[in-house]
């Protein structure tokens, strides 16, 4: 594959919207993502849930469509040629398709199409002890960037390069630890109690600083992190391999500050969507006990209204 990726063109706006190649697993997560949701939106609606739009265009926009172009698109075709499209890749499934894929709220519509039973079982399959810990706040931050640590700082990426099952296996390490840290931002019940609305803003902020940190360690790098990757080296167009490095780590950091603010922002609109529901609750029930306390008008003295005294005469 290494040796491949010594002839391709030159990367160009052109080349990077029509460079494409098949990926088993990442075709097969797409299609396999798109019609788990297709069936959970329609089983929930026939169960009579309305389901916002606009989740559903996040989920496969966002979503889908990263995971299929880091996988089978440009990001795929070049990651054995230039270092900064392959460190690209990586943070686009490790930031990128998570949060595109937590903003279409799976979680919850697979609750509401699985019934109250279901979504029972479901929710106690969520808090059990590894998800409870993996998903526990910031501990699946750190997770996050260390998963991108260890790709570029052993010969775990390298090794990627030429073997497809290693590929396969880190892109589906990077998603799902990128999930870990969005999924329960952004989804309802998957936190303690105690990790109130103000709280996952405070978590989202740290988080989005934890995400630079493999970056900048990529960029400040005193040597080569892929010596053993052909491409890297051998190339007669683009950057060399140090400023190619250089590049790679800034674009790392620039993907997930990218990313950090719209999931800040995510954040900030759950909360405020989560103070006016709980702002309405109140509201009701308290129009409720109003309801049931007030007493009728005494328009006319108590001796006429008072049902003892109705039915006697003067």
């Amino acid at each position: 594959m290494g040796d491949d990726a010594i002839v391709l063109p030159p990367l160009t706006p052109v080349t990077l919207l029509t460079s494409w190649t098949f990926d088993p697993v990442g075709v097969a997560l797409a299609m396999a993502l798109t019609i788990l949701y297709a069936l959970c939106m329609v089983r929930a609606r026939r169960l009579g849930t309305k389901w916002h739009w606009l989740a559903s265009v996040m989920f496969l926009v966002l979503g889908i469509g990263s995971l299929a172009y880091a996988t089978c698109g440009a990001l795929a075709v070049y990651r054995s040629s230039l270092f900064w499209v392959a460190a690209m890749q990586a943070a686009v499934l490790s930031a990128v398709t998570p949060m595109g894929l937590a903003l279409g709220d799976p979680i919850t519509l697979a609750g509401q199409a699985l019934g109250e039973n279901g979504a029972r079982r479901l929710r106690r399959a969520l808090a059990g002890p590894l998800p409870r810990i993996l998903m526990f706040p910031l501990v699946s931050s750190v997770v996050a960037a260390g998963s991108l640590i260890l790709a570029f700082f052993t010969s775990y990426f390298t090794a990627s390069v030429s073997n497809t099952l290693v590929r396969d296996v880190l892109y589906v390490q990077l998603m799902g630890t990128g999930l870990l840290v969005v999924l329960p931002l952004l989804g309802e019940d998957m936190l303690p109690q105690w990790c109130t609305h103000p709280v996952r803003a405070l978590v989202a902020f740290v988080d989005g600083l934890l995400d630079a940190i493999p970056g900048i360690l990529v960029m400040t790098a005193p040597a080569l992190l892929a010596p053993g990757v052909a491409g890297f080296t051998n190339r007669t167009w683009g950057p060399g391999a140090g400023l190619d490095q250089k590049l790679a780590g800034a674009v790392m950091i620039a993907v997930a500050e990218v990313v950090g603010l719209p999931l800040l922002a995510a954040v900030f609109v759950s909360w405020v969507r989560a103070d006016d529901a709980d702002a309405r609750r109140a509201d009701a029930f308290l129009d409720a006990r109003a309801a049931e306390s007030v007493e009728p008008l005494l328009d006319r003295p108590w001796w006429e209204t008072d049902p003892r005294f109705s039915d006697r005469g003067p």
